[in-house]
């Protein structure tokens, strides 16, 4: 009797307990999130972020404004498609 109420207790009391599922785990106390940067770091952040806007840009200068991924799908403005054309 008494091992129950033994096993009873420590089992309440695990489930009254907070889990802390983030920031103690192999990883260490932080989450996984570095707080600093060294000049290196940053610089190479700086020049990936300057690459990807760059793409950006080369991709709309390519692609223009009106583009339009469905082109090929439904007719165009004023025109006909072959399903309703034969109709």
């Amino acid at each position: 009797m008494r091992i129950r109420l033994l096993a009873t207790a420590a089992a309440l009391a695990l489930l009254a307990s907070p889990a802390n599922a983030q920031g103690f785990g192999m990883g260490g106390g932080d989450g996984g999130q570095k707080t600093r940067y060294s000049e290196q770091e940053k610089r190479e952040e700086a020049a990936n972020e300057r690459a990807y806007r760059d793409a950006l840009k080369n991709t709309k200068a390519t692609t223009g404004d009106s583009y339009d991924p469905w082109r090929t799908i439904r007719p165009a403005a004023g025109e006909k498609s072959e399903k309703n054309a034969k109709r």
